[in-house]
């Protein structure tokens, strides 16, 4: 459970796609990591030459770990706080809360890196992170640390962005997500802007199963291997409305996970879940 933990922790479901002509605190909150922790955000040359506070909270009614819920019923919350410079560097530190998890209070994390456009046209958006993280709970082969490297292409109202991820420091172990994204303005006006961005999410990753093999031998015909296998693991689907004013950000999401199976797993079941978050950016 502790492995696919983490996948999901650390596979993230990047920001919503957003208009040229937004101003530029709607690009910055747009540009938010908004359904993981973890991760801080992206961000544009649009936006002034001003360093930033970001501080966040995001409440999940079903916890979900790559698609799957292991018959646990639980939420969790993460509060998060960024800080971002004017030369696109940002830091990150946040916490993760499980119901049902003892004790609650499971992981705090610190996470750092950079993000900017590499064409002139700024439609390619490359971010790199590293990301450190302490646990309540000590336990043998446990990843603690991330580098994840991502780029993101956009395009008026569509986004598409791939991430790549390596986790060390235990039982080492990659992932892949691509998230493709739709904005839709819903209402436009000075003090409120508010916005569907269906997204759709793919996530690959390295898994460890035991499966039972014939070892040909007469006295112990059948012996359990532990064997890493790297496939598809969840497609998600996604609707969040978002609600921007002034400095506020607000996020309501319903997700429908589809989990596919790994060798030995039953038939999973797709279920749904809904997310609120809401965020406050302070220019400094």
């Amino acid at each position: 459970m502790r492995k696919t933990l983490l996948l999901f922790l650390f596979v993230s479901v990047l920001a919503a796609a957003q208009e040229p002509e937004q101003n530029e605190i709607d690009i910055i909150l747009d540009e938010l990591f908004a359904a993981d922790s973890l991760d801080v955000m992206q961000f544009v040359d649009e936006i002034k030459k001003q360093d930033y506070l970001y501080a966040s909270f995001m409440y999940n009614d079903k916890t979900l770990f790559s698609g799957r819920d292991f018959g646990v019923e639980q939420y969790s919350f993460f509060p998060s706080i960024s800080y971002i410079d004017s030369n696109n560097f940002f830091a990150n530190l946040s916490s993760g809360y499980f119901s049902s998890v003892r004790p609650n209070w499971d992981f705090v994390t610190f996470s750092a890196g950079y993000s900017n456009y590499i064409d002139k046209k700024k439609s390619f958006l490359a971010t790199g992170i590293y990301s450190y993280s302490s646990f309540s709970q000590d336990v043998a082969d446990l990843n603690n640390q991330r580098l994840t490297a991502s780029i993101s292409y956009r395009k008026k109202w569509f986004r598409n962005s791939l991430t790549a991820g390596y986790l060390f420091g235990g039982n080492s172990s990659t992932f892949i997500s691509n998230n493709t994204y739709i904005s839709l303005a819903v209402f436009k006006s000075k003090s409120l802007n508010i916005s569907i961005q269906p997204r759709l999410g793919l996530f690959w990753g390295t898994q460890t199963i035991t499966e039972l093999v014939s070892t040909g031998i007469r006295f112990r015909p059948f012996e359990l291997v532990n064997k890493d296998l790297f496939q598809m693991l969840n497609t998600e689907l996604s609707i969040p409305l978002e609600l921007d004013f002034g400095n506020w950000d607000l996020e309501i999401e319903y997700t429908f996970s589809m989990p596919n199976e790994l060798p030995g797993e039953e038939k999973l079941e797709n279920m749904g879940y809904v997310s609120i978050s809401i965020g406050y950016l302070l220019g400094l």
